[in-house]
Parts: C-alpha cells; structure tokens; sequence
C-alpha cells in the first residue's frame, strides 16, 4: 500500500529534480557557455553563470515534471491503466511540454538541426539515467520486502512451534 504524500513530498521532487537539473546546467554552462552565449537564452551569460529568468524556467519544468508524475504513477487518472502505458505516456508528455518550453523560452534555435540531436540525444541519456535508477531502487525495496516477509515467516513458524509444545 503506497503512502499519501503531502506537498512536502512533492516539493522535496520538485527541488530534487531542480538541483540536478541546475548541476548539469552548470557543467554544460562551464563547457559551452561561451560559445553558446549568443545561441541560445540558457547561456546568456556565458560562463559566468545562470541567468535568474533561466533559473525559473528550470523551476517551472521541474514542477511540471512533478505534476505529470503525480498524474501519470498515481490514481489520480489513470487508475486502470498498466504501468508500461503510464511510463510511456510521462515520457511522451514530458517530451512535448519541454518542445513546448523551448519554442517559448528560446532554449535553442527551433529551426536548426543539430540543437534538436543534442536535446533528444541528452533526453534519452537522461531516460536512461532515471529508468536505471528506478529499477535498481524497485529492486532493492522489494529485495528487502522479501527479507522482511521472511524474517516474518520464521518468527511465525517459530510462534506455532512455541504454542505447539
């Protein structure tokens, strides 16, 4: 049974996914940021830093990203729907908004090529990323789950033998 989650919960997702995000910025920032200066609104500054309008951008993705979470992994909507489906529609949904906050951010140019390999190349990188960690972490939770079960198991076992005497 999954706990309520309280708005606490959320925003501590919100900040995760705003700090994470703000750390590869920086990186790409401190790499390309000259270069990027005048391509693109991210690098605004070049490589002395982020700008604040970029900075909220970013926080407004992350909130986003929360929010369809929450739609998409919660009962919210989609209550018959199977995970594999619900994964696939976060994904794609996640897709169009940041599309959507490019065009209206101006994080790169829409109209050139190479700016959209780059997004989609690092989107999928990221994917990967977050399903590895997903998986490993359902792994371990259900790993101790079984632990658990059994320990369970056998302090029962040993009840029934205790009351068996």
């Amino acid at each position: 049974m999954e706990e309520r989650k309280t708005l606490f919960d959320y925003m501590g997702q919100v900040f995760m996914i705003f700090g994470i995000t703000m750390l590869i910025l920086s990186f790409l920032d401190l790499i390309f940021g000259e270069n990027a200066k005048e391509y693109s609104t991210m690098f605004s500054l070049g490589k002395e830093g982020i700008g604040v309008g970029t900075i909220f951008q970013f926080l407004l993705a992350s909130v986003i990203t929360v929010t369809l979470r929450a739609l998409f992994f919660t009962d919210m909507l989609f209550r018959n729907m199977r995970v594999a489906l619900r994964a696939a529609g976060m994904v794609i949904s996640e897709l169009l908004v940041i599309i959507v906050l490019v065009m209206v951010f101006g994080w790169f140019p829409v109209d050139e090529w190479l700016p959209w390999i780059m997004f989609f190349v690092s989107f999928g990188v990221c994917f990967v990323i977050s399903l590895t960690v997903t998986v490993c972490r359902e792994r371990m939770e259900n790993r101790r789950m079984e632990e658990a079960l059994e320990r369970l198991r056998k302090r029962e076992r040993r009840h029934m033998e205790n009351d068996g005497e």
